[in-house]
């Protein structure tokens, strides 16, 4: 509640967000009811003024990419977020939240990398490496639709997209002040393009202790002020620093499987090993490895117990349209990563195991 100065009014605040004004009487004024001082007369019932609040976020949904979030808010509207935009991307409307949930689904497995707190009524976005490893999140940079160098998927990083986002004025600030960059440096550094999305800059951020209590709080456009600068640098912690200031590389997360001929394919090898890779290796990639390493065949031709082939045409075949990898009997689609194949498909705490057979496709 926060009264006018001369107290002819107040402004009360609902739990659903909306101001109201309520006019406040003279002492003089004041109704009482004859029935005593138990039973007072309200002054007024109805407010003067009317600030209406916006609706609350009551459920929410992380999809399956680790990005987007479906939300509904207490008018019943669903709406969708992204996270590494720090922003609405998409109003739905009054539609079932589930069946949009469902329909937005997608056979994709990401490590979780952040959690969300709707204490607020808005998407509250929490970063960390305690419970949850902001940089366990590994994706390719076309999927992550930001522009790649030379044509190259190369992977990035969804927790250090975010905090170079959310960081951006305040590395900008530090750049001058360490490398003692002129106006026009700046200037020129700050119409480059940047490897990260672009987040409104009166986006809040706020630093605290895994406990919870606070320690500094901005709005992201603050972040290269003075005063910011060096609050932020004495209250990020040192993982933050590492990544932004150090500029060192999150670490891959890697999965142990093995490989072995389909029993349709009447191949045997010699020895089984035990291989290691990162989570987000896709399984083209395994079927080219199968070529090489395990048959001895190079990816432009098929020599070791798959046959000749017919002409030039299928010898330039990529190596998916030649091998086919196998997890528990479902044959599985040469762009599906490691990770995915392990929680969708293999669904066991056991090293993942695939199996390869030659394309039945394949004329």
């Amino acid at each position: 509640m926060v009264p006018e100065t001369d107290f002819s009014g107040i402004w009360v605040a609902t739990a659903n967000s909306t101001l109201n004004y309520w006019k406040l009487p003279k002492k003089e004024d004041l109704p009482v009811s004859s029935l005593g001082a138990d039973h007072m007369v309200p002054y007024s019932d109805t407010p003067l003024r009317t600030i209406k609040g916006g609706a609350a976020i009551r459920k929410q949904h992380v999809l399956n990419d680790k990005r987007h979030i479906v939300t509904q808010d207490s008018d019943m509207n669903v709406c969708v977020y992204d996270v590494l935009k720090a922003c609405k991307v998409e109003d739905v409307g009054k539609v079932n939240f589930d069946e949009e949930v469902k329909k937005r689904s997608k056979i994709v497995y990401v490590p979780n990398w952040f959690s969300v707190d709707l204490k607020t009524g808005m998407l509250t976005i929490n970063l960390g490496q305690d419970e949850i490893d902001c940089f366990s999140a590994w994706v390719s940079s076309k999927e992550a639709g930001l522009p790649s160098p030379d044509n190259v998927d190369s992977k990035i990083n969804y927790g250090s997209l975010i905090l170079k986002a959310l960081l951006e004025h305040w590395i900008a600030a530090s750049q001058i002040q360490d490398d003692g960059e002129d106006e026009g440096s700046a200037a020129s550094q700050a119409n480059q393009t940047p490897e990260y999305f672009k987040i409104p800059g009166h986006t809040p951020l706020i630093i605290s202790e895994v406990v919870g209590r606070g320690l500094y709080r901005l709005l992201v456009r603050d972040a290269g002020g003075d005063t910011e600068h060096h609050c932020l640098r004495d209250n990020l912690p040192p993982w933050v620093l590492d990544i932004i200031v150090e500029k060192n590389m999150p670490k891959f997360t890697k999965i142990p499987f093995y490989i072995n001929p389909h029993k349709s394919s009447n191949m045997k090898v010699s020895k089984t090993d035990r291989l290691v890779a990162n989570d987000f290796l896709q399984i083209h990639k395994v079927a080219e490895h199968v070529l090489e390493k395990i048959l001895g065949a190079d990816t432009t031709g098929i020599n070791t117990g798959l046959g000749s082939s017919p002409n030039e045409e299928q010898d330039n075949l990529p190596a998916e349209d030649k091998i086919e990898l196998v997890c528990n009997g479902q044959i599985l689609d040469p762009q599906m990563d490691l990770r995915t194949v392990r929680h969708f498909i293999w669904k066991q705490a056991t090293d993942l195991n695939l199996e390869f057979k030659t394309n039945s496709k394949r004329t």
